[in-house]
């Protein structure tokens, strides 16, 4: 950035000085001609140099945030809602930050992996530019597919406190505060992240109507319509997350380290409603329901980046994880005896990523990856059935790649191999295949950008698909799993165009196509003679999704008023044992307007329409509309936002099973699509005696 504005300052000085070189020969070439009392004189144009705040090119897209979207935002991924960028989508209820297609965008800063917490804890005003890269050729990225990476300034000596505070009201109680405080000191920088995440609401549940297809005693086939209708529900969560994290950082080296520890509590889940089956009596029954949990994680992760000599470059990034939860869930009827289903479980996961790097002249780069894990699984189950269940997954990956980058065109192109093994409870599953990455850009200039991407990949179902526990969920369902269940292949092309002509408008064109061939699905069949019914997985058939659709930024001259909007027409193509098709079409909006240290904007999000990969579902939930009003300057923001407030009720989402032996419809109670008013602000304390860069 200070490059390219110290190249625009020269080319202003230049035509400036050319400007008076070119009138001084215009004057002097007058006076040759002319008396002095005839001397005419010429008013000079005036030289107004803009400069270019968005440019794409063959390896990224680079957008720079005005003062008013810096302002205005109170972390990381709200600088990205400001900032509409037509290439990522942003959940509003989760947060998320996904490219058009849903896939995964990383987000780094400063060429480092941020956390959660160090997104939370950002300072927008430091942000210099953001870019958007697909398949970077910076191993800092650690082959990520996608990513979005935030330049801030850095510190040479100082540093930051950042306190943010958010509630919600009119659903009950919901609170979250947290400190994030930020020291640097030459080459080290330490951050602190500590939090505290608190709910307590009575609006969480499900009404769910059944028909399930069974046998009676005597053999003969009939239809049972179970209804469950919530009555009432208490839920309380508490959750206290703390990290701590120290970097190094300089031309060559990149070294960071980062421990975090967890504890989530959920110590009241309640539910309590009634119950009704056709044919049946008339009378009504009764149902009552808790499953209070607990757990606590610790995790670590660590980043290893060294420049080497002849071009050559290395990145070590390893990770781990361990969470030990306990969950207790109880389910009764007015007529049915208690079931009484206890977990406890200890989970382990690792994970070592290595990338050794070669840059061959200006253009070409090549690369080497290894990468290793194992996700370890210890589940016992005590109560109405006891179990102890093992199970790893682990994997070993090796990859080789290519990258080569012009002025115009940039290739990534990769292949690899490889292996996983599962084993549950000694039913080992064992599986090889290859993978390949191909994706192909090309921009004539900083304003077009062309995009292709091809992979082909694999999808490993975890130990909920594959454990044989039979487990009971209510009076004629039953849940288990597919030791034997087989991985499924994966098949995924996008294609993309981006338009930028000038600094107002911008553009994100993209049509994208998946597949899974022989995927894991869930079915429904008979249990205990039939009467009941047991979910399960099997391998069946394929799924298909493709989705056409774009998004648009529009700023009007000033950047007071800018205008997003992303309609997305989507297909979903299912074979095999469930065999359907859906073509929802959903679309986004968003309109923000600043006036001077005061900011508003509204939002739309049309109901969110998918059909499931693995299950026979289809999920359909409310829409999202809020209107935000904020103040800001450099030391606070603070904001009101009312969001819902043409909803009613508490429904969040409906979700609709169809098989040959059950069919469901369950309404999602919940507080995400229900009105409310929203209350955030954030306070900054900065000691900085002097920055870098």
């Amino acid at each position: 950035m200070a490059k390219f504005a110290t190249q625009t300052v020269l080319n202003m000085h230049n035509r400036i000085i050319t400007s008076i070189f070119c009138a001084t020969l215009t004057i002097a070439a007058m006076g040759q001609t002319e008396t002095p009392d005839s001397i005419k004189t010429r008013e000079l144009d005036e030289v107004v140099v803009e400069a270019q705040m968005q440019r794409t090119s063959s390896t990224s897209t680079t957008y720079i945030p005005t003062s008013k979207q810096k302002n205005a935002s109170q972390n990381a991924v709200d600088l990205l809602r400001q900032m509409a960028i037509p290439q990522i989508q942003i959940n509003p209820v989760s947060e998320a930050v996904t490219d058009n297609a849903g896939g995964e965008v990383a987000i780094f800063i400063n060429y480092l992996e941020a956390s959660k917490e160090e997104m939370e804890g950002l300072r927008t005003p430091d942000v210099k530019k953001v870019e958007y890269i697909e398949f970077p050729t910076d191993p800092r990225f650690r082959g990520a597919q996608r990513v979005i990476n935030v330049i801030v300034r850095h510190y040479a000596y100082g540093g930051y406190t950042k306190l943010t505070t958010n509630e919600n009201f009119l659903v009950g109680f919901s609170s979250r505060n947290n400190i994030f405080s930020k020291f640097s000191y030459k080459k080290m920088t330490y951050d602190l992240y500590v939090g505290a995440n608190n709910w307590n609401n009575h609006h969480v549940g499900n009404n769910v109507k059944g028909s399930y297809s069974l046998k009676d005693a005597d053999g003969k086939d009939y239809q049972l319509t179970r209804t469950e209708t919530l009555d009432g529900s208490h839920y309380k969560q508490n959750q206290y997350p703390l990290t701590f994290r120290a970097t190094y950082a300089s031309e060559k080296i990149q070294i960071r380290n980062t421990i975090g520890f967890t504890h989530l509590s959920v110590p009241v889940y309640d539910q309590r409603g009634n119950l009704s089956y056709h044919p049946g009596s008339e009378q009504n029954y009764t149902f009552n329901r808790s499953n209070p949990n607990r757990n606590n994680s610790l995790a670590y992760q660590g980043s290893f980046f060294f420049s080497l000599p002849n071009q050559f470059s290395i990145d070590i990034y390893p990770r781990f994880n361990y969470m030990h939860s306990n969950d207790y869930l109880t389910y009764s009827t007015s007529t049915t005896p208690e079931i009484v289903r206890n977990a406890r479980e200890n989970a382990y996961n690792y994970r070592v990523d290595a990338y050794l790097q070669k840059r061959i002249g200006q253009k070409h780069t090549a690369m080497l990856g290894v990468n290793g894990g194992d996700n370890i699984n210890r589940l016992r189950y005590s109560g109405t059935n006891s179990y102890y269940d093992r199970f790893h997954n682990a994997f070993v990956a090796g990859l080789l790649s290519y990258q080569f980058a012009s002025r115009e065109v940039r290739l990534y192109a990769d292949a690899g191999v490889y292996w996983s093994q599962s084993d549950i409870n000694g039913v080992v599953y064992t599986d090889t295949y290859p993978f390949v990455h191909l994706n192909l850009r090309y921009s004539p200039n900083s304003k077009n950008a062309f995009s292709a991407f091809l992979q082909y990949a694999n999808a490993t179902p975890g130990i909920s698909q594959k454990s044989p526990d039979v487990l009971q969920d209510n009076e004629y369902m039953f849940v288990t799993g597919n030791p034997l269940l087989e991985n499924s292949r994966n098949l995924m092309f996008n294609l993309g165009y981006t338009w930028m002509p000038n600094n107002t408008f911008g553009l994100n064109a993209f049509g994208n196509f998946n597949s899974f061939f022989n995927r894991q699905m869930l079915t429904y069949e008979p249990y205990n003679n039939g009467m009941a019914i047991i979910k399960n997985y099997r391998n069946s058939g394929n799924f298909l999704n493709g989705e056409l659709g774009f998004a648009a930024n529009w700023k009007l001259p000033g950047g007071k008023l800018q205008l997003y909007a992303s309609p997305k027409q989507s297909f979903y193509k299912s074979t095999g044992i469930y065999n359907k098709s859906y073509n929802p079409l959903t679309i986004t909006a968003q309109a923000t307007y600043y006036l001077n240290s005061f900011y508003f904007q509204a939002y739309y999000q049309s109901p969110g329409k998918q059909m499931f990969t693995s299950s026979p579902q289809i999920y359909k939930d409310r829409n999202f509309h809020s209107l935000t009003v904020g103040w800001a300057n450099s030391d606070w923001n603070v904001r009101v936002m009312a969001a819902n407030f043409f909803n009613k009720g508490w429904n969040s989402a409906d979700i609709v099973t169809e098989s040959p032996l059950y069919t469901e419809y369950r309404e999602n109670i919940g507080t995400s699509s229900h009105f409310r008013i929203n209350n955030d602000s954030v306070k900054f304390e900065v000691v900085q005696p002097w920055l870098s860069r």
